[in-house]
């Protein structure tokens, strides 16, 4: 497989913007995008031309960041991706949501598990049209692909010492923070779990809470890279 094209989006607010090479910085993202995080599992979206093609969505409508030439990508949370000078691990798969419906109707519908998937990058480096990718499967521990099971999942291991913010555990778990909303129930559903300490934003303060002295930033979720 090689790369057909790449993109940035410097605004969140903005279509992908094609251009000659991108350059992924390790531990970030995509220089000057607006998705360029280290606590974010959403760095890179990558995007295959079957997708396009299967179901009829416009030029740059899934707003990947690199598109490979290949009727279907079937990679697998986990794995390890060289493309270019870069190397990326592979999070999980792209959950198509409602605003895909914008770019042509039902498409979050037909899209399904051609999405595309998220990734972070391991080893800075240059990419562009052209390069090739060399995919090595099971190099990284997995990341659940349903949103739930990584919530549920960041909050086990949470440690004893620490409060998180709703906020912080929707970036860690590459959500919506409109999904902050649910956080709650979705906790409190599930047995022995300190759903306790996950608290509003405001109720922090600068040394976290008067029984938990410190605010964890999640130090150990990417702790693979």
């Amino acid at each position: 497989m090689r790369v057909a094209a790449v993109y940035w989006r410097p605004l969140k607010s903005q279509p992908p913007e094609e251009c000659g090479e991108i350059y992924l910085r390790a531990g970030v993202g995509i220089d000057g995008d607006c998705h360029a995080n280290p606590q974010s599992p959403r760095q890179v979206l990558l995007a295959c031309t079957g997708a396009y093609e299967t179901c009829d969505v416009p030029p740059k409508g899934l707003r990947e960041n690199i598109l490979i030439q290949a009727e279907e990508l079937n990679l697998s949370s986990g794995s390890q991706v060289h493309i270019g000078q870069a190397v990326l691990r592979i999070t999980f798969l792209c959950e198509p949501c409602g605003r895909l419906n914008k770019v042509r109707p039902a498409l979050s519908r037909d899209i399904g598990k051609m999405r595309g998937y998220l990734a972070r990058v391991i080893q800075g480096g240059t990419v562009k049209p052209g390069n090739r990718i060399r995919i090595k499967p099971g190099v990284y521990k997995p990341f659940p692909d349903l949103w739930k099971d990584r919530v549920i999942n960041l909050v086990r291991m949470l440690p004893a010492d620490c409060v998180v913010s709703y906020v912080r555990l929707a970036e860690l778990a590459g959500v919506p923070k409109a999904f902050c909303r649910v956080f709650p129930r979705l906790l409190r559903s599930q047995p022995d779990l300190p759903w306790q300490r996950v608290i509003p934003a405001y109720q922090l303060n600068g040394t976290g809470t008067a029984s938990y002295p410190r605010i964890w930033a999640g130090e150990a979720v990417f702790q693979d890279d």
